[in-house]
């Protein structure tokens, strides 16, 4: 998470300053080698040289992570300066990568494959879709429409193009370059950007740290042994978030607004509820030593998450659309990507201070 969030801050402070496009392939192109590195790895005997292999297993989650950080604030920096239903259609993708990957656990599960042969093809999908998707944007940045809304075009054409419009259009004025101040921007977005640090604090905070340790009420069987916790925490949290963010592109309640962002910000609040309800269920029974178990029910572990994932991904979501919203056209790319950088903070301390709320366990 260090490396993730760090470029994803430096993302948010100065990514305005470079062109979209190469820093999108570039970081999208290094992801997909090293996929492909990994993937051939999972057929490669190790056991001579586990540390070594230790060593460059942890350097590549590095590069990786600096990667996908630049490659999502700038994918979302670039939603920014679309209409908001496209930023909902951006984090509600996410959130389908979330149910393939925990489903296509589900999958592998019930075949029985082996951990290595899950591994290979779970890796060799990946860097599929990841080819895909850059095909995708390749063929995305081509058309009319993006240009049009990215406006990444070079200043002399642009000053030319206003020069002969202005012999024929007296009311049309030449565009301007303008500086973005990122802490101008930040000043106005604050509370959305509050809001979403807090909403996935929280969901880091307890998924999948104390989730993952949840037992079900069934002693015995392929349910509680083998499916509970990859049914009912994976892919349950991950159907929620998706249904979450649907709703928020759907619904936009609360509005961008000075008071959308203050009830916004009082709703991720509430969510912090969510910590003392997953840690009265029925997780860890039998190595409690500061709190109880008060549910030891399936039932109420399974509403509690869908209650907590649903809010994740509609708070998320709705902080993501409405906060582009709040600065002027040419500020919406840096505000989205600070919203991004905010949201990696959330993240990293979430899953930092999950080590201390396993212990009130």
């Amino acid at each position: 998470m260090v490396p993730n969030v760090t470029f994803l801050i430096l993302n948010g402070l100065f990514g305005h300053r470079f062109k979209t496009q190469p820093r999108l392939l570039v970081s999208l192109s290094m992801v997909i080698l090293l996929f492909t590195f990994t993937t051939v790895m999972v057929t490669v005997e190790t056991d001579s040289w586990q540390s070594t292999f230790l060593y460059v297993t942890l350097a590549s989650v590095v590069v990786v992570n600096i990667n996908s950080a630049i490659f999502q604030g700038g994918i979302l920096g670039v939603a920014g300066r679309f209409p908001p239903a496209y930023m909902a259609a951006v984090f509600s993708g996410q959130a389908v990568g979330g149910i393939f990957a925990s489903g296509t656990n589900v999958v592998v599960l019930a075949l029985g494959a082996s951990p290595s042969d899950a591994a290979f093809f779970c890796f060799l999908l990946s860097v599929i879709f990841l080819a895909t998707a850059m095909v995708a944007y390749l063929v995305a940045t081509r058309s009319s429409f993006y240009r049009h809304y990215l406006g990444e075009v070079g200043v002399v054409e642009e000053i030319l193009e206003d020069h002969k419009l202005l012999d024929t259009s007296p009311t049309h004025q030449a565009k301007i370059p303008v500086k973005v101040n990122p802490v101008s921007v930040l000043s106005q977005i604050w509370a959305y950007g509050l809001a979403v640090l807090l909403t996935f604090l929280v969901t880091l905070g307890c998924f999948p740290a104390i989730t993952v340790r949840a037992k079900s009420t069934e002693q015995e069987g392929e349910w509680a042994e083998k499916f509970f916790i990859p049914v009912c925490c994976f892919l349950l949290f991950n159907i929620g978030d998706y249904v979450g963010r649907l709703l928020a592109g759907w619904l936009k309640v609360p509005g961008p607004g000075a008071c959308g962002a203050w009830l916004t910000l009082v709703f991720a609040f509430l969510r912090i509820g969510f910590i003392p309800l997953f840690l009265i269920c029925n997780v860890l029974p039998e190595g409690r030593v500061l709190t109880s178990v008060l549910l030891e029910s399936d039932i109420a572990y399974i509403l509690i998450m869908a209650a907590f994932s649903l809010t994740n991904g509609y708070l998320g979501s709705l902080c993501m659309i409405n906060a582009p919203q709040m600065v002027k056209g040419e500020e919406a790319q840096t505000a989205a990507s600070l919203m991004v950088a905010m949201l990696g903070i959330g993240l990293s301390t979430g899953a930092f201070l999950s080590n201390f709320f396993v212990m009130l366990l």
